[in-house]
C-alpha cells in the first residue's frame, strides 16, 4: 500500500496551522442502522427480544459455519463467556479439592476474574518468548510444583493471534495428562486461521470469543462460547439462562443470566456481512506498518500472518524506548499502548498468586511491548504519521 502524506490543515485564520487529527489508538467502527434493522426485524415482528429469539439463533448457526460447524453459545460479553466456559468444564471449586487453574501471566485480567470467580487461583505460567503464547515448555515445572492443585486450564490466544497447532495440540495433551479440562480464551481472535488454515475456535473443550467495540468484529458488546460437545453447548445454555432446564427448572447451581440479546445479536449479523472485508482491510494495514517499524528493530509476533489485528502489536528494542516512543507519539498527535504492561503478577490481585517458576519471558513481554493504532479505514496518512512517531 502506498503511503500519502496528508497536507497539514489550515484553522481558517491567516497564518495559523491546526494541528493534524487525533490518530485514536482505536477507531471502532459497527454496522450501519439499516444494515442492523435488516436483521432485528425478524425479532420485532415476533416481539422476542432475548432469551434466543430469531436473531441469536441465526446468529449461532452463522457463527458456527464459520468456526467448522462447531456449536456456538452466544453470549453477553466475553468475561461472562469465560465464566461459564469454565463453570460447565472445571466446575466451581469444593473445599478440599484441586483450587489452581493454569493460565499466562501476560494475559488480560478478565481470565484472572474469571478463575477467581469460580473460587479458584489462578496458577501462572510464563510465555513463548517468539509466540507469546501459553509455553508447554513450562508444563512440567507446573505438574512437579503443583499437579496436585491443578484444576484446569484457561490458555489465551495472544492478542488473537493463533497459537502454532503444535502449541495447542500440546495444552490439550497435558490437560489430558492431568485429567483436567482446557478452556481457550480468544477474546480478540474471531476470523484469525493458523498455519494450517483452520479459523479458531475448536481449541480445547471450550474457547471463547469476544465481539466488544475495541475487538475487531466489533459490535458494541457480546461474545460466543464455541465447543465441539453438543451436550457441553446444552450446559452452556443452561448456566446464561439461570441455570434453567427446559422445564424451567434450576439444575445447573452457577446459573446466570448471560445470554445476547436480540438487538446485539442483530448487530453480530450485520457485523458477520462485512466482516472479511474488515479483516482483509487490517491485514493489508498492519502488515503495512510492520513493514515499516521492522528494520527500526521492532519484533513482530510469530504467526502473526493470518491474525485479526486489534492493534498491531510490536516489541520495542528495551522499555526506556518504548515509554519514550509513547510520550513522542502523544505530542505528535498519534494514541499508543503498552499491553499488557502490567500482566497478571503485577496487579495487586493476583501479586501473590503461585507461579510455575519465574515469568521473566512475561516481565520482558511488559516492559517492551508496545500497540499500535489500528482501524479498518486507517489511511496511508496515518499509517506514516504511526511510523514517524515511532522512528522518532
Amino acid at each position: 500500500m502506498a503511503i500519502a502524506t496528508t497536507p497539514p490543515a489550515t484553522s481558517g485564520l491567516a497564518g495559523q496551522v491546526a494541528a493534524p487529527p487525533l490518530v485514536r489508538f482505536q477507531r471502532p467502527q459497527l454496522p450501519a442502522l439499516d444494515d442492523i434493522a435488516r436483521y432485528f426485524r425478524a425479532a420485532e415482528e415476533r416481539r422476542w427480544y432475548s432469551n434466543g429469539g430469531p436473531c441469536a439463533e441465526l446468529l449461532a448457526e452463522r457463527l458456527g459455519e464459520r468456526v467448522g460447524g462447531l456449536h456456538v453459545v452466544p453470549v453477553a460479553n466475553c468475561t461472562i463467556g469465560l465464566m461459564v466456559a469454565l463453570a460447565a468444564t472445571v466446575g466451581p471449586h469444593r473445599a478440599g479439592g484441586p483450587d489452581l487453574i493454569v493460565t499466562p501471566s501476560y494475559t488480560f485480567a478478565a481470565a484472572a476474574s474469571a478463575i477467581a470467580w469460580l473460587g479458584y487461583s489462578p496458577l501462572l505460567v510464563d510465555v513463548d518468548a517468539r509466540t507469546w503464547h501459553l509455553d508447554p515448555r513450562r508444563f512440567a515445572d507446573a505438574s512437579a510444583q503443583w499437579g496436585g492443585r491443578i484444576a484446569g486450564v484457561l490458555g489465551a490466544s495472544t492478542f488473537g493471534c493463533p497459537p502454532p497447532a503444535l502449541t495447542s495440540a500440546a495444552w490439550t495433551t497435558w490437560a489430558r495428562s492431568l485429567g483436567v479440562p482446557l478452556v481457550v480464551d480468544s477474546a480478540a481472535g474471531f476470523g484469525a486461521l493458523d498455519e494450517r488454515g483452520v479459523p479458531l475456535g475448536g481449541q480445547g473443550d471450550a474457547e471463547v470469543f469476544s465481539f466488544h467495540a475495541t475487538k475487531p468484529f466489533a459490535t458494541g458488546e457480546g461474545g460466543a462460547v464455541v465447543t465441539r460437545s453438543a451436550d457441553l453447548a446444552a450446559k452452556l445454555h443452561r448456566l446464561v439462562n439461570f441455570g434453567f432446564d427446559a422445564d424451567r427448572v434450576v439444575t445447573e447451581p452457577l446459573g446466570l443470566n448471560g445470554k445476547m440479546s436480540e438487538l446485539q445479536a442483530a448487530v453480530c449479523l450485520a457485523a458477520l456481512d462485512g466482516y472479511d472485508e474488515a479483516l482483509a482491510a487490517r491485514r493489508e494495514r498492519a502488515i503495512e506498518i510492520l513493514a515499516r517499524v521492522g528494520p527500526l528493530g521492532f519484533q513482530a509476533q510469530a504467526g502473526h500472518d493470518l491474525a485479526t489485528w486489534q492493534t498491531v502489536p510490536v516489541l520495542a528494542p528495551s522499555r526506556r524506548e518504548r515509554d519514550a516512543i509513547i510520550v513522542r507519539a502523544a505530542a505528535q498527535g498519534v494514541e499508543l499502548r503498552a499491553y499488557f504492561d502490567r500482566p497478571l503478577h503485577r496487579h495487586p490481585a493476583y501479586a501473590a498468586s503461585p507461579r510455575a517458576q519465574r515469568l521473566e519471558v512475561t516481565d520482558g513481554l511488559a516492559d517492551r511491548c508496545l500497540s499500535l493504532p489500528m482501524a479498518v479505514d486507517l489511511t496511508d496518512g496515518e499509517i506514516d504519521r504511526i511510523v514517524r512517531a515511532v522512528a522518532g
